[in-house]
C-alpha cells in the first residue's frame, strides 16, 4: 500500500543517557557492543507508532558527549536528514537557518509538474540504470535465504588521499575513450569494492553480480526540486555484470560500468520512474522498511556515498564534532563511503563473516603496487 504520515503532533522523542566510560574507549568510531548503545533502540515491529524522529545524549565519564539521532526514512532520505542536522547544529549553537526545508511534497508528484519536453515515455524496466532490476542468487541455489541466514560482520576499512589517488591513476591508465571526465572518488572506490566482493566470495565467472547504489535527483529532473526540498529525491539504480567480466576486465572497465549507470539517470527518466511509481497500487515491495526488506547480499552489494555530507566540524554550541559514523547496515554487501578529517575515505562495510578476512586482504592488496608505479 502506500503509506501515510497521520500529524498528530507527537512531537520527537529525546532520551538522555551516561555512560561510564570515556570517548577514548570508543577508539576511533569502529564497530563495537559500547558503540551500539550510544543510538536509540527501537521497536520496528509496531510501524504505526514509531516514532518519526529519536534522539539520544549520552554523556561520557570525561565530559564529552555522544548524539545518536534515527529518523524515519519515510520522511527524509540522506540529503535530508543532514539538512535538518545541520540547521539544527545553527540554531543551537545561536545561528539562523541558512537554508529553510521546502516542504511541500507535492511538487515531486508526476502530475502536478511541468510536462516533460517532448520524447516518449521510457520504460524503467528496460533501462540501463534500472532500479527495479531483478537480483541474482548465487547459481545452483533455489533461494537467497541460505545466504541470507550467514552470519555477518561490520569493519571499517581507511583509505588515504594518496590511496585514493592511486586508485584514479589506475582507472585514468586504462579509461574508456567515451569517458571523458576523470572517475570520481565515489567511481573508483565502488569499482574496487565490486571486484573485491567478487574475488573474496569465490564467484565463479559466469555468475551475475548487481551493484546498487542511491543518486540524489533534486538537480537532475528539470525543472530542478526547489532548494531545501525536505524528503525523498533519491533513487536506488542498479548495475549488472557477471563476475568473470569484472575480475578479468580492468579497474577503469567497472568504473566506467557505473558511470554509464549514473549517465542514463536522465530527467526523461526520472519522469517515467514517477510516472511508473504512480500507477502500482501496491508500493510496499518498492518501499525501504525494517519489518520487510529485500535480501541485497551475496552475490550483490550496495553502496551509499555519504562523501559530500558534513561529518567533521558540526557545533551545536559544545564545541565542534570530532566525526559522524553510521549506527546500523541493511545486512551483508552493505557499504558506506564517508570523508574523515585528513581527506581520506572511510568505507564501514557489514559482510558474510566467512569472506571478511579475504575481502579486506584484496581490498588493500592492490595498494602494493603503488610504489612501482611511482
Amino acid at each position: 500500500g502506500r503509506m501515510e504520515l497521520n500529524c498528530n503532533s507527537a512531537g520527537a522523542q529525546l532520551l538522555e543517557a551516561v555512560c561510564r566510560e570515556t570517548l577514548d574507549q570508543i577508539g576511533d568510531l569502529s564497530p563495537s557492543p559500547l558503540f551500539h548503545n550510544l543510538v536509540p533502540s527501537l521497536n520496528y515491529n509496531d510501524m504505526k507508532n514509531l516514532p518519526l524522529l529519536v534522539i539520544q545524549v549520552t554523556k561520557f565519564k570525561d565530559e564529552n558527549i555522544a548524539l545518536g539521532i534515527a529518523i524515519s526514512h519515510i520522511i527524509a532520505d540522506g540529503q535530508s536528514a543532514f539538512h535538518f542536522i545541520i540547521e539544527w547544529a545553527r540554531l543551537a549553537s545561536g545561528n539562523s537557518i541558512f537554508t529553510k526545508p521546502f516542504l511541500d511534497r507535492r511538487v515531486l508528484r508526476g502530475d502536478t509538474r511541468v510536462p516533460r519536453s517532448g520524447g516518449e515515455r521510457i520504460d524503467v524496466n528496460s533501462h540501463a540504470a534500472n532500479p527495479h532490476l531483478p537480483l541474482p542468487i548465487v547459481i545452483g541455489k533455489t533461494s537467497a535465504k541460505i545466504q541470507q541466514e550467514k552470519k555477518t560482520s561490520i569493519d571499517l576499512l581507511k583509505l588515504s588521499t594518496k590511496e585514493i589517488e592511486f586508485l584514479k591513476s589506475l582507472a585514468s591508465d586504462g579509461m574508456v575513450p567515451v569517458m571523458k571526465r576523470p572517475y570520481s572518488t565515489f567511481e573508483v572506490i565502488s569499482a574496487h569494492l565490486w571486484r573485491c566482493a567478487c574475488r573474496a566470495r569465490l564467484l565463479i565467472h559466469e555468475q551475475p553480480t548487481v551493484l546498487s547504489f542511491p543518486i540524489n535527483f533534486r538537480k537532475l529532473i528539470q525543472p530542478p526540486l526547489p532548494v531545501g526540498y525536505f524528503g525523498n529525491a533519491m533513487l536506488y539504480i542498479r548495475s549488472v555484470d557477471s563476475s568473470g567480466n569484472l575480475l578479468t576486465g580492468t579497474l577503469a572497465n567497472t568504473a566506467a560500468k557505473i558511470r554509464k549507470a549514473i549517465l542514463a539517470v536522465t530527467s526523461e527518466f526520472l519522469y517515467s520512474e514517477v510516472e511508473f511509481l504512480q500507477m502500482q497500487t501496491d508500493l510496499s515491495k518498492f518501499q525501504e522498511r525494517h519489518d520487510y526488506m529485500e535480501y541485497l547480499g551475496n552475490p550483490n552489494l550496495t553502496i551509499s556515498s555519504w562523501l559530500t555530507f558534513p561529518f567533521n566540524g558540526l557545533d551545536f554550541g559544545w564545541g565542534k564534532s570530532l566525526g559522524m559514523v553510521e549506527a546500523s547496515h541493511n545486512g551483508d554487501g552493505d557499504f558506506v563511503l564517508h570523508g574523515d578529517r585528513h581527506g581520506g575515505v572511510v568505507v564501514s562495510m557489514c559482510f558474510q563473516e566467512e569472506y571478511i578476512k579475504s575481502f579486506k586482504y584484496y581490498f588493500y592488496e592492490i595498494f602494493g603496487d603503488m610504489n612501482k608505479k611511482d
